[in-house]
């Protein structure tokens, strides 16, 4: 989580081209850890290169253009491919090793689900809407009605739905907690903050000698 944060507030302060395309690249390169459908990502496709046209024609230069694009996609990716990347269990006990309470632990692990969660009944909508013979991509005027709104009910059927399993398991954030499962750092975990920190380093150096360079 932490590194998802830090990874959009990069996406925000980077300018140099090269040191975006760094960053993207890493974050392809985790995104092909995670099951994506083809029809996904095809529809990425075509819309980000309807915004790097419209970028392109609204400020007439293709490289600002295309780091716009490239921030869009820094901005997007990070929660959503850390998050399916990353077991619930395993998280919820790395956040018990770091002694946070238990009602933040619990907050925190539902916000970072949400997220693949919200795509996925997104998909499911558009999809349904679709074998009704709406085609919302066409009708942007029934966004409102075909989308956000089944979107909200969803998401309240939602919270009810853990907040019931909740109460019947018998949760409360004063209980004691037990762990069948103790998290105990491992070979990969070292390999991933290594790579991480070599990755964040040469983004870091190719921004700031692109910035030595201008001055």
């Amino acid at each position: 989580m932490g590194l998802s944060f830090l990874l959009i507030t990069l996406a925000l302060f980077l300018k140099d081209i090269v040191a975006m395309l760094v960053l993207v690249g890493g974050l392809l390169l985790l995104l092909t850890q995670v099951k994506v459908r083809p029809a996904l990502l095809l529809h990425a496709l075509i819309s980000l290169t309807i915004f790097t046209l419209s970028s392109a024609w609204l400020l007439g230069d293709w490289p600002k253009a295309a780091l716009s694009t490239l921030r869009l996609l820094a901005i997007l990716l990070p929660a959503p491919v850390l998050a399916l990347t990353t077991p619930p269990a395993d998280l919820i006990r790395s956040l018990q090793v770091v002694r946070l309470p238990s009602f933040l632990t619990l907050s925190l692990m539902l916000i970072w689900r949400f997220f693949p969660l919200i795509q996925q009944e997104m998909q499911r909508i558009w999809e349904a809407n679709q074998l009704r013979g709406i085609n919302l991509s066409r009708q942007p005027a029934k966004w409102f009605s075909g989308l956000i709104v089944p979107l909200v009910f969803q998401m309240v059927t939602y919270a009810d739905e853990v907040t019931i399993g909740l109460q019947t398991r018998g949760y409360s954030p004063t209980a004691p907690r037990s762990n069948s499962k103790p998290l105990r750092w491992q070979l990969r975990d070292t390999l991933f903050c290594v790579g991480t920190l070599l990755w964040l380093s040469l983004m870091v150096y190719l921004e700031s000698s692109a910035f030595l360079t201008v001055t």
